[in-house]
């Protein structure tokens, strides 16, 4: 580098500094926070078709939704009317094929099915017909027949009261010991 260059690199450096101390310099603010109310929120693509939604439906559900194409959800996660959250996947043909939620109790639950039926396959807490229930504590696996809601094999822990934990496997309705 020669002296020329150097002259003009300090003459440039003192022209900013000199127009930098010049110049009117206000603070900027950041906007206040604020609330963004709808009932329904969609991210579309470049092409304006709906990628995911995000609302609470006609049965108090808060869940975000993606779809496959129009009509047919293929992952829905939310929270119930109740507060309960849950995750479904559903196929192309717009069938539920995995439930994952917790009961009224917050016992977990996961659900299977194909095209013929949503229940085919339930793994986990096994829920009595009323709530609530305070000593049930009955856990399992258990696969059904196309809609039917009896397990054709089932296995799994049932408990007493003061007693410890009594497993079961049921085939075709039998129970096996």
């Amino acid at each position: 580098m020669n002296i020329r260059n150097l002259n003009w690199l300090l003459a440039a450096c003192a022209a900013g500094y000199i127009g930098g101390s010049l110049s009117f310099q206000r603070p900027v603010r950041a906007a206040a926070a604020e609330v963004v109310r709808a009932t329904k929120f969609e991210l579309v693509s470049g092409a304006g078709a709906t990628i995911a939604s995000w609302e609470v439906d006609s049965d108090g559900e808060a869940h975000m939704s993606f779809p496959y194409r129009r009509g047919v959800v293929g992952i829905d996660i939310g929270v119930s009317a109740d507060g309960r959250p849950f995750l479904r996947m559903g196929g192309r043909d717009g069938k539920r094929r995995i439930v994952m939620e917790l009961d009224q109790a917050d016992e977990p639950m996961l659900g299977m099915g194909d095209e013929r039926s949503e229940g085919r396959v339930h793994l986990g807490f096994m829920p009595p017909d009323t709530f609530p229930y305070s000593n049930w504590d009955h856990w399992g696996l258990v696969f059904r027949a196309p809609g039917s809601e009896h397990a054709v094999v089932g296995m799994g822990t049932t408990n007493r009261p003061n007693d410890p934990a009594e497993p079961f496997l049921t085939v075709a309705g039998k129970s096996i010991r």
